[in-house]
């Protein structure tokens, strides 16, 4: 039995290695001498950094409510990895009761690009989620002054939505605390950045697909000339899902929430896909499962082994989880 094992964070609770090694763990229980392939996953938002090989370099650059963070980033040769919630992520205000919709800026991811540019990278990756601000990606654009626009292929930006730049605020808005007035104001705001970057860079990202990343961020940045990926398909290529998937006889995969987002740009949907293109049947394990994922083989924490342990030890939860969806699918 050769099994891979692709999941991505369950946020909050485990990385997409941590993870990985507990399902691995619960394979192990049903199937000793199983073969494993663990493919830790990402899509552009938290833990693509450490998806991508995990930091090497750290700056200390501006937070997204203005106090200053300690960001990790990474530079291989010429190749660079940032990851923006690390520099403006939501969860270095406290999540969205803590955060200042109006006030939270992209300047950090700015300042860490600047870093990049001028240690002469000549590719950098930009994963976008989870991040607080919703400012069109002006802040970034403010720290890189002159340094763009961008020459063609050098930035290139990993997201894990389609949402595009206008539709910004309404989507994820609420997500960063922002209440219907709020959402309302940041939605002017963004038509305001969007004619701004036109008349900068004469390309408008209003209407375009995934210019609505990061708050707008990543609209800014291809107004700029950065392109805008698909990031679970790139993470995916870059370690080689597709080759491990090509001898297997089952694929794992899972995150915090299976709902449905998960099949729009998320890591699992891209691994469910994958699969599904080569006849591998799949698993989902999950923290929780929404009503309405019968698409997928999905397992949940929360219904297998109950709240209080899917919190307290969320690796053990996964391990038991793992093991019983095992037996409940005949396997």
């Amino acid at each position: 039995m050769r099994v891979v094992i692709a999941p991505d964070k369950f946020k909050g609770t485990l990385t997409a290695t941590e993870a990985a090694d507990a399902m691995a763990a619960g394979v192990r229980e049903r199937w000793p001498d199983a073969e494993l392939v663990v493919v830790p996953m990402a899509d552009g938002g938290d833990g693509t950094l450490d998806a991508l090989g995990g930091a090497n370099r750290r700056d200390v650059v501006t937070g997204p409510l203005g106090r200053r963070v300690d960001a990790g980033w990474r530079l291989d040769g010429d190749l660079a990895v940032i990851e923006s919630a690390m520099a403006s992520g939501l969860v270095l205000v406290g999540g969205r009761d803590a955060n200042d919709p109006w006030g939270a800026t992209s300047r950090g991811v700015g300042e860490l690009l600047a870093r990049a540019l001028d240690a002469g990278a000549a590719r950098i990756l930009v994963g976008t989620g989870g991040s607080a601000m919703t400012d069109g990606g002006r802040g970034a654009l403010e720290a890189l002054g002159d340094r763009a626009p961008f020459a063609p292929g050098r930035v290139v930006v990993l997201t894990d939505t389609t949402v595009v730049f206008e539709d910004a605020a309404r989507v994820f808005g609420p997500q960063k605390g922002a209440d219907a007035e709020m959402v309302d104001r940041l939605t002017a705001r963004l038509g305001e950045d969007a004619e701004w970057l036109a008349t900068r860079f004469g390309r408008d990202p209003r209407n375009v697909p995934r210019a609505g990343a990061a708050g707008g961020l990543s609209g800014a940045l291809w107004a700029a000339g950065a392109d805008l990926v698909d990031g679970a398909a790139h993470v995916a290529d870059v370690l080689g899902l597709d080759a491990a998937l090509a001898a297997a006889d089952l694929v794992l995969t899972g995150e915090g929430a299976f709902d449905a987002t998960s099949r729009a740009g998320k890591g699992p949907g891209h691994v469910l896909a994958a699969a599904a293109v080569r006849g591998v049947p799949a698993v989902v394990v999950a923290g929780v499962v929404a009503a309405g994922r019968e698409d997928a083989a999905a397992f949940s924490l929360v219904d297998t082994v109950g709240t209080a342990l899917a919190w307290s030890d969320p690796a053990a939860a996964v391990r038991r989880t793992t093991a019983s969806a095992l037996e409940s699918i005949g396997l």
